[in-house]
């Protein structure tokens, strides 16, 4: 148990209202949008930076690849130490060592020094950081909440997210054109800075070393075979699998399309790529007030389904009304798929194995390297808008198997 949670009265559900108020609580949901403030704004910096050094769509789409590599090797690893070692303390070291990363690439960015692999380096730093993201922050989130709040804990989450995803990449924009990109960096370090304050001064023990026999290697194989057990949750990996690799991909050719097909400057496109967390936002509001636990794996199948097809529209327009009018609605898919993600995972585990399902929800995130490099290939050969419809395509493909056994199963 954790030694700091939400009060609860039986049957009564928790709401944002009473999580907020509870300080450790918001500490850590706070931390948590530091984190995404920051992810969404490099990712616009750091792709638009790179495409005007290099002039390569292939190089924008390998700095995002070295972001989520880590999260699609090491993820399952951070779940299992995550049931062995205190959550808090993890945390805590990957929000030092990212604030040390940041103001370093702020220095060498400042002296007219920066490279390319320096900012590879950095990007994979990050993902590694990200890899305590599910099977720890966010345990930790449904922990403090509570069995009454966890469904109100994680549409919170998410919302902010998505939050993030509207403010970060005008913002990246912007300090990029006023401060260049060790303004960007700059802005990390303190921002993880003051994460990793807010940690610090929170009451959370759980996780402070698990009573199974098992080693990591053997927790991890547990986990997947919990997993491989229930249909329900293959189907919803499944889907997070396909998302990653032929939907999520899209933002590393955003600043691609921007500056090419739209003629965009670093501002314009970042409000391109806002689009999209504005519809997300809002999706998710209605998800929250709207969809019960019956309704769950058909809303994360249907926002899926329209994340796909507002990504293929957006290949196909020329106009940047018409792209932020898509993008837009794309958003209002990924509410369904975001929102139900984390939920149907967290709330399908045993509280003893929360970390290490989260942990495989990770890694099946971490597959988005492969939807990455696959896009950036294209993109060199056949021009990124005719790649990134491409993917779309082979993503509704890959979604129609799923959508056949589900009608089938009706899990």
């Amino acid at each position: 148990m954790t030694s700091a949670h939400v009060p609860e009265q039986t049957g009564a559900v928790v709401g944002p209202r009473v999580l907020l108020a509870q300080a450790d609580f918001r500490r850590v949901w706070l931390t948590g949008s530091i984190g995404w403030m920051m992810r969404w704004l490099e990712v616009l910096a750091i792709g638009v930076y790179t495409f005007k050094l290099t002039g390569s769509p292939l190089a924008v789409a390998m700095i995002m690849v070295v972001r989520f590599v880590p999260v699609m090797l090491f993820s399952a690893f951070t779940g299992a130490f995550a049931e062995r070692f205190n959550r808090r303390l993890l945390l805590l070291w990957g929000l030092a060592i990212l604030s040390a990363t940041s103001f370093s690439l702020a220095g060498i960015a400042h002296f007219g020094e920066i490279q390319i692999w320096h900012i590879g380096l950095g990007a994979f730093i990050t993902g590694l950081y990200f890899t305590t993201e599910f099977p720890v922050r966010r345990t930790m989130l449904g922990e403090i909440a509570g069995a009454n709040g966890t469904g109100a804990a994680m549409s919170l989450d998410t919302a902010t997210n998505h939050t993030m995803r509207i403010v970060g990449p005008p913002t990246g924009g912007l300090i990029l054109e006023l401060a260049g990109l060790q303004g960007v960096y700059l802005l990390g370090g303190i921002l993880f800075a003051c994460g990793f304050v807010m940690i610090l001064r929170t009451d959370y023990s759980s996780g402070g070393g698990s009573a199974s026999t098992l080693g990591v290697l053997g927790q991890i194989r547990e986990g997947v075979s919990f997993v491989l057990a229930q249909p329900r949750l293959i189907a919803t990996l499944s889907v997070t699998m396909i998302a990653n690799m032929f939907g999520f991909p899209f933002a590393a050719m955003v600043p691609v399309i921007g500056r090419d097909v739209l003629v965009l400057d670093a501002f314009y496109v970042g409000t391109l790529q806002s689009a999209e967390g504005a519809g997300a936002l809002l999706g998710a509001f209605f998800i929250a007030t709207r969809v019960r636990p019956p309704q769950f794996f058909r809303v994360y199948l249907f926002g899926t389904t329209l994340f796909l097809i507002g990504v293929l529209c957006f290949s196909l327009s020329a106009l940047y009304p018409l792209s932020v009018a898509v993008l837009f609605m794309a958003g209002l898919g990924v509410a369904g798929f975001s929102a139900m993600q984390s939920t149907i995972v967290f709330t399908s585990a045993p509280p003893a194995m929360r970390s290490r399902l989260m942990g495989v929800l990770a890694v099946c995130i971490g597959v988005a390297p492969f939807g990455m490099l696959h896009l950036g290939l294209l993109a060199n050969w056949l021009g990124a808008p005719l790649a990134l419809g491409i993917i779309a395509v082979e993503g509704l493909l890959a979604l129609a198997v799923v959508w056949f056994f589900w009608l089938r199963s009706r899990w």
